[in-house]
C-alpha cells in the first residue's frame, strides 16, 4: 500500500492534485522524456534553442488535434513559460489558433 502523497490523508488540498505520476505524464499515464538540455551563453543567459518549426513538430508527438504548453514543455524540454511564448508567437504569425477551456489554453494548427 502506498503512503498518502499529501499530509491530509491523501486528499488534495487547495492547489494540489491527487493525480499520480506528477509532471510529464501524458495520455494513458505515459511519461514524456525530455529531449533537450538548456544551453547558456558566455554570460550565463539561456540561448534560444527552439524555433517555430520545432514547436510545430510537437503536434506529431502527441495524440489529438491540440497541444498545450505542458505538451510542448515536456516534449521539447523547455519551461512552460517558454512554451507559452513560442505558441503565442505562432498564433500571432497566423500558424496556430488558441482557445481557453477552463484553466487550460489549447492550441491547434490553422489549415
Amino acid at each position: 500500500m502506498m503512503a498518502p502523497r499529501h499530509g491530509n490523508g491523501g486528499k488534495a488540498g487547495a492547489g494540489q492534485s491527487n493525480r499520480r505520476g506528477g509532471r510529464g505524464d501524458g495520455p494513458g499515464g505515459k511519461r514524456h522524456e525530455r529531449r533537450r538540455e538548456r544551453v547558456r551563453d558566455e554570460d550565463g543567459q539561456f540561448v534560444e534553442t527552439v524555433d517555430g518549426e520545432t514547436v510545430l513538430s510537437v503536434f506529431e508527438a502527441v495524440s489529438g488535434p491540440v497541444v498545450t504548453t505542458t505538451d510542448v514543455s515536456d516534449v521539447l524540454g523547455v519551461s512552460t513559460e517558454s512554451a507559452r511564448q513560442k505558441l503565442n508567437e505562432l498564433v500571432e504569425a497566423g500558424e496556430l489558433r488558441r482557445r481557453k477551456t477552463g484553466r487550460t489554453v489549447v492550441y491547434w494548427r490553422v489549415e
